[in-house]
């Protein structure tokens, strides 16, 4: 089994203690969350090296210097460019004006942890009573893919997941410009343009359980195969894609129709959805936003199934989400219930580090005790 690197544990660790603080005492400050967001921050960022996904972000940064501001802004625009802008319009722009300074690499990771954590951090403050918990159950492999990885779809779904609250306060506009802003990082974040208006639709158990049985049926024939080239350009990025692949490579698993980790996290989701449904809609906030989320992740999964990309990509992009429900539990049930159900969580993070270990990832990804570097951190 491969470690890793102590500054991961400590960060576990400190999630842990959080975790527990908040949900048997009281809400902790909101300045312990922004100070955690700094450690991410810093170990995400000053990344040497590390991240199965590093070499292809490497090269894209170079290559942003080839494209000019005006190109990228008519790329914004939905208009066609004088030099063809081949990546998504926000992350080119955010390489270039990095690039612009002569800046090393680490600059850039630096720069788009810093947007992504905060956007992050707002997200989950505004979503759930228990922030740490939702961190730790997310940490692994979520920071890891995401933060120290695929950190374009991450940016993009955390500045997606932010435009929430404009579902709330019902601001169309300001929903539909986050969403473009998100897009501009990866393309698959479109898929959450109509969440605006889905997001707010009445589901009952039986429609849930119809819904998620369908996609069930349906995985195995590949349904999504009816679209055609649409989805395939709306994830399209294969050489971050195999490196989401030195990650997590289940892809025999899922040919196989075997059951792995993320149909694990799926039953689990599925099983808090149907078992805290009755007391999250008369007690939690926007409960119902949360749900239509999960429900969509859960099906879109299992209908992208047998596609590790569609799967990773598109029923990843709703998965964050999705979690929120795990912990959010605990805020409508009685204090024996409340135990169980944290016992359980820390038992999961502690279940996903052993497995995340034991299957080579970290070793892969350069996050373990003896392959980690970082620029500024001993």
């Amino acid at each position: 089994m491969n470690i890793l690197h102590p500054y991961f544990i400590v960060a576990m660790v400190i999630m842990m203690i959080c975790s527990f603080y908040e949900t048997y005492s009281e809400k902790l400050d909101r300045k312990y969350l922004y100070w955690l967001g700094a450690y991410f921050i810093i170990l995400a960022g000053f990344r040497d090296n590390v991240g199965a996904d590093f070499g292809s972000y490497l090269g894209i940064y170079y290559w942003s210097t080839t494209k000019d501001y005006w190109s990228i802004f008519l790329k914004a625009l939905g208009l066609t460019p004088p030099n063809p802008v081949e990546l998504e319009w926000g992350f080119v722009f955010i390489n270039k004006v990095v690039r612009m300074f002569n800046a090393p690499f680490f600059m850039l990771t630096f720069v788009v942890a810093i947007l992504a954590v905060t956007f992050k951090n707002k997200f989950v403050e505004e979503n759930t009573m228990y922030p740490f918990t939702f961190l730790l159950i997310f940490f692994i492999p979520g920071f890891f893919v995401g933060e120290s990885g695929q950190i374009r779809q991450n940016l993009g779904s955390f500045i997606a997941y932010y435009a929430i609250r404009y579902i709330k306060e019902r601001r169309v506009w300001m929903y539909l410009l986050f969403i473009h802003i998100a897009g501009g990082m990866h393309s698959v974040c479109y898929i959450l343009l109509p969440m605006y208006w889905v997001a707010r639709i009445p589901l009952n158990k039986m429609m849930m359980l119809l819904l998620i049985i369908g996609s069930l049926i349906a995985s195995p024939f590949e349904v999504y195969r009816i679209f055609g080239s649409w989805l395939e350009n709306l994830t399209a990025d294969a050489t971050v894609s195999v490196g989401f692949n030195g990650y997590m490579n289940e892809t025999i698993v899922r040919q196989r129709g075997e059951f792995g980790l993320p149909e694990l996290m799926m039953t689990i989701v599925t099983f808090f959805l149907f078992a805290f449904d009755t007391p999250m809609k008369k007690k939690y906030p926007y409960y119902e936003y949360h749900r239509n989320y999960a429900v969509i992740a859960i099906c879109s999964y299992f209908i992208f199934r047998n596609n590790p990309i569609f799967s990773s990509r598109l029923a990843g992009v709703f998965v964050g989400v999705s979690y929120l429900i795990i912990p959010n539990a605990m805020y409508v049930v009685n204090e024996g219930t409340k135990k169980i159900i944290h016992f359980f969580i820390i038992c999961l993070a502690i279940f996903n580090f052993l497995v995340f270990s034991s299957f080579n990832n970290i070793s892969k990804g350069r996050f373990t005790i003896d392959r980690y570097k970082n620029w500024i951190l001993p």
